[in-house]
């Protein structure tokens, strides 16, 4: 008898915890999942093969007719953005790197004009500068979004590059010409939103780290303080 109850006590020390779910219970069910979205593509050719069918009411055609044509901009403009990211992705690391180049040049020139003693030459020729670095500055900042970017410092004097760059740089001035006619600004391409890029280890920006460099960082703190 009194191994029965031994037996009886070992089992009921080997229930289940409570509150623990049975597998066959239903408690490891897949939750729903979400239906997918149909493609700009496949609602384009759904319509098109409704439109085909030649017993369509007018009505219903004329709905479908629209419908269509709506379908068709959203996809041009999903397919210029996607261009548009494509570029920018691709680009905006030279970018970036030759922004920072032309605003340090640009703080080391104005450093040495305020020092200037006044000799006309030497100040003519810190205003030609500081006026090409002006020009620099805007063909990187409102470069076309949809076109492959031409680096300025890299290429040297290639006739083809050299021309592709100044065709570019009448398209800038033409666009920013525009944009203010119409009293809006224009969309900057090269902004410094891409601050957090690592430089540590691109040669292209390290090349760029002269003494000439430090005086354009000096100046910065100057300006700071």
């Amino acid at each position: 008898m009194a191994h029965g109850g031994y037996g009886k006590r070992r089992v009921a020390e080997r229930k289940p915890p409570v509150g623990r779910r049975s597998k066959g219970l239903g408690g490891d069910k897949k939750p729903k999942q979400k239906p997918k979205s149909v493609s700009l593509k496949n609602q384009i050719r759904s319509v098109e093969r409704m439109l085909r069918k030649k017993e369509l009411p007018p009505e219903v055609r004329e709905a479908q007719e629209k419908r269509l044509e709506e379908l068709k901009r959203q996809q041009e403009i999903h397919t210029r953005l996607a261009l548009e990211r494509k570029i920018f992705l691709r680009d905006r690391k030279i970018k970036f790197f030759e922004r920072r180049k032309i605003e340090r040049r640009t703080r080391r020139l104005e450093k040495l004009q305020r020092a200037s003693s006044g000799q006309v030459a030497q100040d003519v020729d810190l205003a030609d500068q500081l006026s090409k670095l002006k020009e620099d500055l805007e063909y990187v900042r409102f470069f076309p979004k949809t076109e492959k970017y031409v680096a300025l410092f890299t290429g040297g004097e290639d006739p083809d590059i050299v021309d592709r760059r100044n065709r570019l740089r009448k398209q800038i001035k033409a666009n920013l010409i525009a944009a203010a006619a119409s009293g809006k600004d224009l969309e900057e391409t090269g902004s410094e939103d891409d601050g957090l890029l690592d430089l540590s280890e691109d040669d292209f920006f390290l090349t760029g780290t002269s003494s000439d460099e430090a005086d354009a960082d000096d100046e910065w703190t100057d300006k700071s303080t």
